[in-house]
């Protein structure tokens, strides 16, 4: 589901990027040697004409070369559906605001790999966190899903007295210049 569209990049990506890399090796070194003839002053009426004609054809070469690094690009990226972000959304809701790869995998139709890839896109996006839990066992944080801290919670405790003791060591104190006098 999500690998296909990928895929379907990747080998868009591939032909451009076989393409761009002919049309450059071919054109390249045409240009080059009718940019000596011009040089050492062959006859250059139809010299010119090959010339700008193998430059338009190294120009496409870079054009295709621009399009297939940015299909490349958009094929490294994961686009997540709608209806799967909101079953996600609602199955971190159930388990407090935390989801490990592992149980979105149980959950869904997502294998393992395809789990970690989106809950890391969710992170990527600043919608949640990861927490090492154990030996390479990583768990992601829904901020704002999870359950809402109550003053006397000893993490929103800990953040505020945090906050205190970071506001007062910024405080500057007026330095005391003692004068001796002789």
């Amino acid at each position: 589901m999500l690998e296909h569209a990928q895929r379907q990049k990747k080998r868009q990506a591939r032909v451009l990027w076989i393409w761009s890399f002919a049309m450059t090796l071919f054109s390249l070194p045409c240009i080059l040697s009718f940019g000596y003839d011009v040089l050492i002053g062959a006859s250059p009426e139809g010299t010119l004409l090959l010339m700008s004609f193998f430059g338009l054809i190294l120009a496409a070469g870079i054009v295709l070369g621009i399009k297939a690094r940015q299909l490349t690009l958009e094929s490294r990226r994961l686009v997540v559906p709608e209806d799967l972000e909101r079953f996600i959304l609602q199955l971190v809701r159930k388990n407090d605001g935390e989801l490990s790869a592992a149980t979105l995998a149980l959950e869904s139709k997502l294998n393992l790999d395809q789990s970690a890839h989106v809950l890391a896109e969710f992170e990527k996006r600043g919608h949640a966190y990861s927490v090492v839990v154990g030996e390479a066992s990583r768990r992601y944080i829904f901020p704002d899903l999870k359950a809402s801290r109550l003053p006397s919670d000893a993490g929103a405790t800990d953040a505020d007295d945090f906050m205190r003791r970071l506001a007062e060591s910024e405080q500057v104190e007026e330095p005391h210049y003692h004068t001796h006098e002789s």
